[in-house]
């Protein structure tokens, strides 16, 4: 790949109305480096399903569904570690504390089965999750890469998440993914105030209070109510 490469990458990644036909332009252009497979997805943290923070999907089916199903995201080295550091990462270079476990041990040797040996991968900061992460896949036993190799990699993977950031705030409404009333439970929720509590002030029943919180961690794919305070406070969507 030649610098003429990325830039052209760039200059396209503007013209992209959809993920999908970004994501097929982003795995033509590095093909010639021997990846295959990408994801971009936001990093899952205490409890967060991954399935709903994934915005680019280009790995093989199968592995995706197996992935997802047995949440190996809690496990896996490479995961771990793209919550842990903003620096670019070849996957062999994840410290042996976090892949060098069984569990993680056993995601590896089971993504062979579909073709993904070896990666690179970009963890970047992001509006929609507390970090997010484009990751490259290869067949190759090991991933050769010089230092302006992964330059490239590295800068491509940046415009596409501006790209797909870029996107998704587009398709949104102007209330984005929460209701006026689901921010309004997490805004009381943010002032330490309970279900009970909140049922009180809003004039609402506890059931109906705890629903919207309910469907607000929905909303964020996390575990907790607290979690999805966080969340809506990371974004701007409350202010308490």
């Amino acid at each position: 790949m030649i610098d003429s490469d990325v830039f052209d990458f760039v200059e396209r990644c503007r013209k992209h109305a959809t993920a999908g036909t970004l994501l097929s332009d982003l795995l033509d252009s590095v093909k010639n480096l021997g990846f295959e497979h990408l994801i971009l997805s936001g990093v899952p943290l205490g409890g967060q399903k991954l399935a709903p923070m994934v915005e680019l999907n280009g790995w093989p089916k199968g592995w995706f569904e197996r992935y997802v199903e047995a949440e190996h995201a809690a496990v896996d080295g490479v995961c771990i570690y793209s919550a842990k550091t903003l620096k670019p990462f070849l996957w062999s270079e994840v410290p042996a504390k976090w892949s060098g476990t069984e569990a993680s041990r056993r995601v590896a040797d089971e993504a062979t089965e579909f073709g993904i040996c070896s990666g690179f991968a970009v963890p970047m900061l992001s509006v929609h999750h507390w970090q997010s992460v484009l990751s490259f896949a290869s067949s190759q036993r090991s991933c050769r890469l010089s230092p302006r190799q992964q330059v490239q990699l590295v800068t491509m993977a940046v415009y596409a998440g501006m790209t797909i950031q870029a996107l998704s705030d587009h398709g949104e409404d102007s209330e984005g993914p929460l209701t006026d009333r689901e921010r309004e439970v997490l805004l009381w929720a943010a002032a330490g105030k309970t279900s009970s509590e909140t049922s009180q002030i809003l004039g609402l029943t506890e059931r109906t209070v705890k629903w919207h919180a309910s469907r607000a961690r929905a909303a964020f794919g996390v575990a907790t109510t607290t979690q999805a305070v966080v969340e809506a406070v990371r974004r701007r969507l409350i202010h308490p």
